[in-house]
Order: C-alpha cells, then structure tokens, then sequence
C-alpha cells in the first residue's frame, strides 16, 4: 500500500513595510514600501524559545535574553530578578513603559542611524538610536486581536504604526528601525514595575533616508501571519 505525503508549500511570516515622509506643510514628499520575510531578532527568538524550554533550565539559570541596550536578562528562573515574565509583550498603553532607564521611553518602532546588519541583534546598534526628536504614541490595528484570526490556510494580518517629526533641526540620515516591546516580570506575584524592552524586528532600508528639519515620518509594519 502506497501512501502519498502532500508536498508542503513553504509560507513565511511576512512583514510589509510602507514608510510615507510628509513636509512641513502635511503634504506627502515620498512613499517607501517594502516586504521582509521573518524579520526576528535573534533575542525574540530566544525567548520565544524559552517558553517552551525554561524547565530545561530552570532553577539554576535562566534563559539568558538581552535587552535593548544589550543588558542580559536571565528569564524564567527563579534566581533571576525576574521570574517569570508575562507572556504578553506590550508595544501599546504599556504600564510602567516610561519608568526605564533607555534613551527612548516608549516601545514602539525606533528609528536608526546605522543598519542592523549583519548582526540580527536591536542591541548592537542602541547607540545609533535616533532620539532627538519627536516621537508619538503607536497604535495597532485592529485593536480587537480577536479579529487577527484567519482560517485554516488564510493568512491573519495586523499593523502597527507610529508617527515621528524631525524636531532636532537638522537633517537625520535613517538607514534602519526596529519594533520594539515592553516586557514584564512577576515577582512575588505582582508585576515589576520597572519593565525591560526587547528587540522584536529590524529593518535596515536598502537606501537611507534624507530626512530633512520639521518633516514628518510616518512608519506601518504589517504582519501578515499565515494559518
């Protein structure tokens, strides 16, 4: 008896990239677009590993994760500061998200002066964090996740976006961004109150962009997740 096995079709977590500067005046200057097959920083990676792995390494150390800064975190083991961390990630109306020590108190998408790669590390380029100007709160849609869901076969999708004003009066070079999340510890039972952020995503664009005083920058990231 012969059994045929279905040829599987690869499919890959996409994320779709539209990047539209406007001048002064609120009219569009340029609209960049782009599509990124698993754009995973190598720390998301490992704790999202670690989920499902902690006990392998729990009590006596920890899944070791760096922040944005590229201080280690040891998560998921009770001699860490923190013990376990909430399976959630926050980019949006994030409690505690201001009271960090980071250049940016905000999650959200970060913008950067410098490219990621070769690296896949946030951290590696927190240096080159562009921080003077303006960044506003983002948003995500839909705001129901719920709503995400797709059918067996469909692809579920979601966005996040976030505006920016270049307020440093001068021009900036972007050369890349990263979406970065808050990230929770129960200790004792109640959360942490001073949060830690992690890379996500990076995305260096093929050609930096020449961003001139007072224009705006609007960045969308849409993920497009296949069932």
């Amino acid at each position: 008896m012969s059994v045929t096995v279905p040829v599987l079709r690869p499919r890959h977590l996409k994320a779709k990239v539209k990047i539209t500067i406007t001048n002064p005046d609120g009219s569009v200057a340029k609209v960049i677009e782009g599509e990124y097959d698993d754009p995973f920083t190598t720390d998301f990676d490992i704790f999202f590993s670690g989920m499902f792995m902690f006990s392998l390494v729990s009590p006596t150390s920890g899944v070791a994760v760096h922040d944005v800064a590229g201080n280690m975190v040891y998560l998921f083991s009770p001699a860490s500061l923190y013990y376990t961390p909430i399976a959630s990630l926050c980019v949006v109306n994030c409690p505690y998200a201001s009271n960090v020590g980071y250049t940016l108190k905000m999650p959200g998408i970060w913008l950067y002066k410098s490219p990621f790669s070769p690296a896949n590390y946030v951290w590696n380029n927190y240096s080159n964090v562009i921080s003077n100007i303006t960044y506003y709160s983002p948003s995500v849609t839909p705001n129901n996740p719920n709503s995400v869901a797709a059918s067996y076969g469909g692809t579920a999708t979601f966005s996040i976006t976030q505006q920016m004003t270049n307020t440093s009066g001068n021009t900036i070079t972007v050369a890349s961004f990263g979406v970065v999340a808050v990230l929770y510890g129960v200790v004792g039972g109640a959360w942490f109150t001073t949060p830690v952020y992690i890379g996500i995503n990076y995305f260096d664009l093929s050609t930096p962009i020449t961003w001139s005083p007072a224009a705006g920058m609007t960045v969308q990231v849409t993920y497009q997740i296949p069932n």
